[in-house]
């Protein structure tokens, strides 16, 4: 199995990297090019106890890589994983112009069925409109968790 997360913040790298201890091939991509070359580098941009470890020994594995490009990473990916900022609007509510984004680039890339997992946090509702950019890329039915 391929899974592909986007976002390597807390949530991102750290799922990333339980995912390939189980021995799951595993590919973070991030916009941010320094911190995939930090990543490639070993560097972390967070702690979590054990982390560091994970992510060393997973690379040297090659069940855990780290990118910048969507479109690469996508290829035979059966699994993605949105983990991107939700910043908090002026009104309080979840800013969810970066999970529609990624949702999008998505449905541009995905090659074939897959899932997608909004590890985010959203509010009740925000898969339908996950769906829908996704969706309309790809004659599949795109499900969403």
């Amino acid at each position: 199995m391929k899974i592909t997360i986007i976002g390597t913040g807390y949530v991102g790298l750290v799922t990333g990297a339980c995912f390939a201890e189980v021995g799951i091939h595993v590919t973070c991509v991030d916009i941010d090019t320094r911190k995939i070359d930090n990543l490639k580098n070993g560097i972390l941009p967070i702690y979590e106890p054990g982390l560091e470890r994970m992510v060393k020994e997973n690379m040297k594995d090659g069940t855990l890589s780290f990118s910048s490009s969507l479109a690469d990473a996508a290829r035979d990916c059966q699994v993605f994983f949105i983990a991107v900022g939700t910043p908090p609007g002026e009104d309080g509510s979840a800013d969810l112009q970066y999970v529609l984004q990624v949702a999008g680039q998505i449905g541009q890339h995905m090659s074939d069925y897959a899932v997608i997992v909004t590890k985010s946090t959203v509010p009740v509702g925000t898969a339908d409109k996950v769906t829908l950019p996704c969706g309309g890329c790809h004659s599949n039915p795109v499900p969403m968790i």
